[in-house]
């Protein structure tokens, strides 16, 4: 590097947009105030007092600097809006971040560090300390500018090229020589690694630089050294949570899934509001069928989920795939039950944490869940219900449901036969898109069973065509009837088929007890989406009518005598 640096820009504190997010509105006009004293005129900075305000702030301005409390209110923190306005691109990439906090905790400090915001600032405040702040982030924004611009255009070549050359013209700065090592890893060039890691290690050593020298051994495929490398960088800097990552990875990777668990263990211990590190520590866990660690990583993940956007529905759904896979090892069905008992606990949770509005998906999600298992422990009729009831509320309006709901349901749709609600749910992925990660891999795994796919196409015709004999004159015949038959013989359960059936005997003049009562069982006591209600509604009371006026003294009448008040006008009365 060359002996004379170039220095940066002057920072002109006139031309600075600013929004101060606190839901303390006195700390926010402090706040203000000590930016003035600084040198930035008040009509450049905003304040938001709720995280709804700072979004639409966001939406109408382009911010250099955003300032957010740690601790908006009991939901949310700065930490998640920071996240949902990356994620909906609200903020430019040379926005500087710096997040504030009365509480000097090691959990804040270590999670705020986790969403990688420019500086981290405990209070009081001091003019002094904001300034020196201040310009440390503009400093750094204006030197990663260029590089950013270039990886929003995709061109990794080009943000290379630049993060060499600003550290040539400006000198050592650790995150511009960390996006460096990431985007050079990125391109898999690790020659390039190699020879600026060792550099960097002996000029400007950071954790950082240490650990991908770490990265470095386990490419060469010396994985005992990468491990023993983390081993002492972690022994040096036990806070350095990335580490801990990374360690636990090459553990297992190694089989040491004990240790695994354990450092993974650590690092949720210092950042138990960052999930990706609660999933990994359940994932370890129910390799290791240990329940104990599996159920309060749950509870840890419900605490602190990230409500702010729908991904809180994606997340406790990553956590309950892996849940399932440590209750279906289970060979008791004690512990079963006790491990579904831990799960409501940790639904509990999460309700709790949940704001009202989002708090009905959560009951719908956890009615998924279970009538999964009910599935899974030979109950249909159970699960059924469940599904059913859960899915009332959204018969009309299955559009607005998340994809990760969606997609969970629709195992148990195929399974159970439900043609109606799956050719909605079809539709509505058929406009969607933007998909989930969680739902994409479990959307592809169900396309994948073709046997399963062909099967709900072959029912989703069979009972068309059947339905279209059925509405002919309104006359159904034998071959009508053995049609729905033979499908009830594949799907027990089917709703549509059933009432075709019913309706068929009752056309027919047949009143075979057995058949009849085994169809009301299968469609009675839940609700149905509106057409296949109207459709049992009719068929009910006819039925009723026709069993009345004949006196047919068969046991079914009970199922049934709840429609004898309804005066419903059937398209289909004999």
């Amino acid at each position: 590097m060359p002996e004379q640096m170039k220095r940066l820009p002057t920072i002109d504190w006139s031309k600075l947009k600013i929004l101060i997010v606190d839901d303390q509105r006195t700390a926010a006009v402090l706040l203000k105030s000590l930016l003035k004293n600084i040198g930035i005129h008040t009509t450049n900075i905003d304040m938001a007092f709720s995280y709804e305000e700072a979004i639409r702030y966001c939406q109408n301005n382009h911010y250099q600097l955003l300032l957010t409390d740690y601790h908006l209110n009991k939901a949310l923190n700065g930490n998640e809006l920071t996240t949902l306005l990356r994620q909906k691109k609200l903020l430019s990439s040379d926005c500087g971040i710096l997040v504030l906090s009365g509480d000097h905790s090691r959990e804040v400090i270590l999670t705020t560090l986790s969403i990688e915001p420019d500086s981290f600032l405990s209070k009081p405040i001091t003019i002094s300390g904001l300034k020196q702040k201040l310009e440390e982030i503009c400093n750094d924004c204006a030197q990663r500018k260029p590089i950013y611009a270039a990886l929003e255009n995709n061109d990794i070549p080009l943000a290379i090229r630049i993060a060499k050359q600003q550290l040539s013209e400006y000198g050592h700065h650790h995150k511009v020589e960390g996006l460096l090592l990431d985007l050079l890893i990125e391109q898999k060039d690790w020659e390039q690694v190699k020879r600026l890691t060792r550099l960097l290690i002996t000029q400007n050593p950071t954790h950082k630089i240490s650990l991908v020298d770490a990265r470095i051994s386990h490419h060469e495929g010396d994985i005992n050294t990468a491990i023993h490398k983390l081993q002492q960088l972690v022994a040096r800097s036990p806070l350095y949570v990335d580490a801990y990552d990374f360690l636990s990875l090459y553990q297992e990777e190694n089989k040491q899934y004990h240790d695994a668990l354990s450092s993974a263990k650590q690092a949720l211990n210092y950042t138990p509001s960052v999930t990706h590190r609660v999933l990994l520590v359940a994932q370890l866990a129910a390799n290791l069928n240990d329940s104990e660690s599996l159920i309060k990583a749950g509870k840890v993940l419900a605490s602190h989920l990230p409500i702010i956007d729908v991904s809180w529905v994606t997340r406790l759904a990553e956590f309950t795939a892996i849940f399932e896979q440590l209750y279906f090892a289970q060979t008791s069905h004690r512990l079963q039950r006790q491990l579904i008992q831990q799960l409501k606990g940790i639904h509990q949770l999460a309700i709790n944490r949940l704001l009202p509005i989002q708090q009905p998906f959560l009951t719908l999600y956890g009615q998924i869940t279970l009538a999964r298992f009910s599935l899974a422990n030979d109950q249909p009729l159970k699960a059924k219900r469940r599904l059913m009831v859960s899915l009332s509320a959204h018969f009309d309006a299955i559009a607005k449901l998340p994809s990760v709901i969606l997609i969970e349901i629709l195992p148990a749709l195929f399974h159970l036969g439900e043609a109606q609600l799956i050719f909605d749910i079809y539709q509505v992925f058929k406009q969607r898109d933007r998909i989930d990660g969680h739902s994409q891999n479990r959307l592809t795994e169900l396309k994948k069973n073709t046997t399963s796919i062909n099967s709900i196409q072959a029912l989703m015709i069979d009972l068309k065509e059947a339905k279209m004999l059925l509405e002919q004159d309104h006359i159904a015949d034998l071959v009508t009837l053995q049609h729905y038959n033979d499908i009830i013989s594949r799907y027990p359960l089917c709703s549509e088929a059933h009432l075709g059936r019913l309706q068929s005997l009752y056309q027919l003049n047949l009143y075979d007890q057995d058949k009849i009562k085994e169809s009301i069982k299968a469609i009675n006591m839940m609700p149905l989406p509106s057409v296949l209600t109207e459709w049992r509604n009719n068929i009910f009371q006819c039925l009723l009518i026709k069993m009345t006026k004949t006196q047919h003294n068969i046991t079914i009448d009970p199922y049934l005598r709840r429609y004898h008040s309804k005066n419903t006008v059937t398209t289909f009365i004999s």
